[in-house]
């Protein structure tokens, strides 16, 4: 590795923290090292376009060993990668090298061999591929060299017919964007990352307005059938959103109406 063996030579995670403010009020980008290949970088790179990342994808476990004496990444992700030399040989030296750096180890499905190779050669962290895309990013913030204080964008929550912005209020159904005010996009994000759940009523008001919050008793009701206005038409239809009594609600996807039709046009209609 570039500089990495000489005698006075910092470890790496050491001379990436001396370029770190200790301020929480910083915003800090993460530099990571993917050493895979596959849909599996194809996806995190879609993702991290929108996030504090600076990723940095090598195939090849050999040609990545020098990528890490040059880049000093925060964090290196590897993968059951092909090439010259083997992925735990790779972490054995990387790990040697510095042992603060932090290096998450993906393995297949089934790899339970490859598993215990890189706990045993020092892996930060060993989790499954494919990647769970928020699992992953959470645990790179976790490993980043100011813990959690990485801005991470929340992610969209898409649902095939439905996508759900992850920050900005708003909701593709069908294809067709649609603003929508501050609650219920909340409600609807609630409600679309548990897709089929049910989920009580009190669960829902602590989760949108907070467990504090004075809210009053129609309040939820109100926003659900305009949720459901928005979505397909009808404020009191079960398609979206049904009400299982003495529970809560279970929010489901149906499928597209055999006429093809999309849900009315409403978008603005309760924007104010």
């Amino acid at each position: 590795m570039t500089d990495a063996r000489e005698p006075h030579a910092q470890p790496i995670r050491a001379r990436r923290r001396s370029g770190h403010p200790a301020h929480r009020n910083v915003h800090f980008r993460v530099s990571v090292l993917v050493v895979d290949h596959g849909d599996e970088v194809n996806e995190l790179l879609a993702v991290a376009a929108d996030q504090p990342l600076d990723v940095h994808v090598c195939s090849d476990a050999a040609e990545a060993l020098l990528h890490v004496g040059r880049l000093c990444p925060d964090v290196i992700l590897l993968g059951p990668c092909a090439g010259l030399l083997d992925p735990i040989e790779f972490l054995t030296i990387v790990r040697t090298d510095d042992p603060l750096q932090p290096i998450i180890v993906g393995a297949d499905l089934g790899g339970n061999e490859f598993t215990s190779r890189a706990s045993d050669a020092g892996a930060s962290a060993v989790i499954p591929r494919p990647y769970r895309i928020r699992e992953l990013l959470a645990l790179i913030s976790s490993l980043a060299p100011v813990p959690n204080q990485v801005d991470l964008r929340p992610l969209a929550v898409d649902l095939g017919r439905l996508r759900v912005d992850g920050a900005v209020p708003q909701m593709w159904l069908d294809g067709r964007q649609v603003e929508l005010p501050p609650m219920e996009f909340l409600l609807l994000r609630f409600f679309a990352e548990r897709p089929g759940a049910l989920v009580t009523r009190q669960e829902v008001l602590d989760a949108v307005w907070g467990q504090q919050a004075t809210v009053r008793s129609n309040t939820l009701n109100v926003h659900v059938m305009r949720l459901r206005k928005r979505l397909s038409g009808d404020d009191h239809g079960p398609e979206w959103i049904k009400v299982v009594r003495g529970i809560g609600y279970q929010f489901k996807v149906p499928p597209v109406p055999r006429h093809g039709g999309v849900a009315p046009d409403v978008g603005q209609e309760f924007a104010q």
